[in-house]
């Protein structure tokens, strides 16, 4: 008997001690929360396992790589905090079900909402796509022509991802605190700016395969991405949405979902990147600066064009007449 009191205490406990609040009736269960646990555990273990790769990289010879490794290092420990919250049963609210799908004991509908995931997506996104971005313009430091300038570009057409992706995700996590029909609203906010993120990777997608040197399994990554997050919205259709799914098995969808878009795919796309990687690429653009300042033709002096005998010297404007008259 002792040994099964043991047993007991040390196992999941965590809806045991943060209790759902009173009149909630449609929360996550234990079992709900074991699978949370075991989401963190893995996110847990990548971001530890990439700080010891980070610890050892060397800055003076892989300065680069050392950069990179930075990305899923931060996206997974995010994701840690996150899905430690989901597990712990905290990070949440409730809300009163739009539809009354789910069955309940208690006939109050009120269902349990969780923003701590929103807050992880909201913080992990960009770091994505900057791996989208890196994995789709391979060539960017072979092309000579306009190093700077493309950089740029790359640079500025991240950052409008960056603020569509939040609008997505702003919009998943505005919806699921309203408890009318406006709640769909915002759900279409979410999916527009899905869908134009969606089309800039697409074009950066095609750019990419018509390249010399493209990455094959890096694009087949994105694209299979791609497909993954459009799963998303149905997964918020089907829980917070519709309330057709329990919340147990809403986690299980969106555990699925996180591990691939935050845990899996960033790791091996930032493998590849690091394969792939240019570590003379900054050095490049100051030479390219460099050169390219030293032939500039306004920087360049203007010789003096040679007189026959005979000819009079004619002063440039605004210097002092001087008449000099060969003999």
């Amino acid at each position: 008997m002792g040994v099964l009191d043991i047993y007991k205490r040390a196992g999941n406990q965590a809806v045991e001690l943060n209790p759902p609040m009173a009149g909630m009736d449609i929360h996550i269960t234990e079992h709900g929360s074991d699978w949370l646990w075991a989401a963190f555990s893995l996110f847990a273990f990548f971001a530890v396992t990439h700080c010891i790769a980070y610890a050892i990289t060397s800055y003076k010879t892989n300065g680069l790589k050392k950069v990179l490794l930075a990305i899923p290092i931060f996206i997974n420990v995010v994701m840690s905090v996150a899905y430690f919250t989901y597990a712990s049963n905290l990070g949440y609210g409730m809300q009163v079900a739009e539809f009354k799908h789910v069955s309940t004991d208690q006939g109050l509908y009120t269902r349990q909402i969780f923003y701590a995931k929103f807050i992880g997506w909201f913080l992990s996104w960009p770091f994505v796509l900057t791996l989208f971005g890196i994995i789709t313009h391979t060539t960017l430091a072979d092309d000579q022509a306009d190093l700077i300038k493309r950089a740029l570009e790359v640079i500025s057409s991240i950052f409008v991802r960056f603020i569509a992706t939040e609008v997505y995700v702003l919009g998943l996590l505005i919806g699921i605190l309203i408890h009318s029909t406006y709640k769909w609203g915002y759900f279409t906010f979410a999916v527009v700016a899905q869908l134009f993120t969606m089309y800039l990777i697409c074009v950066d997608l095609h750019r990419s395969f018509r390249s010399a040197n493209y990455s094959l399994p890096g694009n087949l990554l994105i694209i299979f991405e791609i497909v993954v997050w459009i799963l998303y919205p149905v997964c918020w259709g089907l829980s917070e949405g519709g309330n057709v799914i329990q919340p147990d098995s809403e986690a299980v969808f969106y555990g699925i979902l996180d591990l691939i878009t935050f845990g899996i795919l960033p790791i091996i796309l930032t493998w590849l990147a690091i394969a792939q990687v240019d570590e003379q690429y900054f050095a490049k653009i100051w030479a390219f600066y460099v050169n390219g300042a030293e032939s500039d033709p306004l920087n360049e002096k203007v010789g003096t064009t040679p007189r026959h005998s005979g000819d009079t010297a004619v002063p440039p404007s605004g210097v002092p007449e001087e008449a000099t008259t060969e003999v």
